[in-house]
């Protein structure tokens, strides 16, 4: 049972609940967080659908950009590879890893989530490889094959079967790599 031993003498707060125990002493002070954090802000109609047809407009032409953004990503990400199949070292090895994260971040904005996916399995593949244990160079072609192949037929849904069976079989080919070690 608490005591009161311990606030005499001290001006607490009248909101501040107090709590005294032998050795310690518990505030606790109002929580009115809950009751700022339910109101609702009020909608306001502007009536400026104008402002949103144009932002939809500029967007759409944005992501008409979007193909030549993704195939510059392709692109540093296949001299990546080149430069790990003539040499396997820590430098070679972090370009392929920057190349294929940045891709994974970029796809799923640019319209390719399946590439994206691909390009975190190969980031999963080599972020802590060392030059002895990188896997074969094999490996990593595949998957740099992978996204190249979505990339060029256009493979924007997350679900397209061809798609869907080529991040299966590179997650298991990433397994196997892994067993081997």
């Amino acid at each position: 049972m608490p005591e009161t031993s311990h606030l005499d003498g001290v001006r607490l707060n009248p909101e501040v609940a107090a709590e005294s125990f032998k050795d310690h002493l518990v505030l606790r002070p109002p929580n009115k967080l809950k009751e700022r954090a339910t109101r609702r802000a009020p909608i306001r109609d502007s009536g400026d659908s104008g402002a949103i047809m144009r932002a939809e407009i500029a967007l759409e032409r944005l992501s008409q950009e979007f193909e030549d953004w993704m195939r510059i990503e392709m692109e540093t990400l296949e001299e990546a590879r080149a430069a790990l199949a003539l040499a396997r070292d820590e430098p070679t090895i972090a370009a392929l890893f920057r190349a294929a994260h940045d891709l994974r971040g970029q796809s799923s904005t640019f319209g390719y989530p399946l590439a994206g996916e691909i390009a975190e399995g190969l980031c999963d593949l080599v972020e802590y490889a060392t030059p002895d244990t990188l896997p074969r160079q094999a490996v990593i072609d595949r998957h740099v094959e992978a996204i190249r192949a979505i990339v060029r037929e256009n493979v924007r849904d997350r679900h397209h079967p061809v798609g869907v069976e080529l991040a299966a079989r590179l997650a298991a080919l990433r397994a196997d790599a892994a067993k081997k070690g």
